[in-house]
């Protein structure tokens, strides 16, 4: 079975359900795609409202920016981060922006756990994970990372 909508003005189209309830999956996996973002050395944009889980390799060098573009409802959002094979890359700013695109009102950078921006894992081909939740209500990204898993 499929349910999907359809929008001839691309990916507008919103599913709504609103359940006078719970909404339980029963015997089933729930996933989402994993999304690559386009690497940029200025700033790489990784759009959470084309998937939930994003998977970034670095390019030739570090980022002096990430932009993370939310969706208009609240959710917890996953970023996988993979050092290429030189390693010792690194992200000076994290900013968010709200689902029309738009600096995040409550605060236009990730808060992070501890108050500053995680050190990432510097060796070749290591994977650090950032986790955000993003209250759209309130339009802040809140986030924590995990750090330096080995290959």
């Amino acid at each position: 079975t499929i349910l999907e909508t359809t929008d001839a003005a691309g990916a507008t189209a919103h599913l709504n359900i609103e359940a006078d309830g719970h909404v339980e999956f029963d015997g089933c996996g729930v996933g989402f795609d994993l999304v690559t973002p386009t690497y940029n050395s200025g700033t790489t944009n990784v759009d959470f409202k084309t998937g939930n889980k994003q998977f970034l390799t670095f390019g030739s060098g570090s980022i002096t920016s990430i932009g993370m573009f939310f969706p208009a409802t609240s959710g917890n959002f996953v970023l996988l981060i993979k050092q290429d094979g030189t390693g010792s890359r690194t992200i000076s700013n994290y900013k968010a922006y709200d689902s029309g695109d738009a600096a995040a009102s409550g605060s236009s950078l990730v808060k992070f756990a501890g108050g500053s921006n995680p050190t990432l894992t510097t060796d070749a081909n290591h994977v650090d994970i950032i986790s955000i939740f993003w209250d759209s209500d309130n339009e802040i990204a809140y986030g924590v990372s995990s750090l330096d898993f080995q290959f």
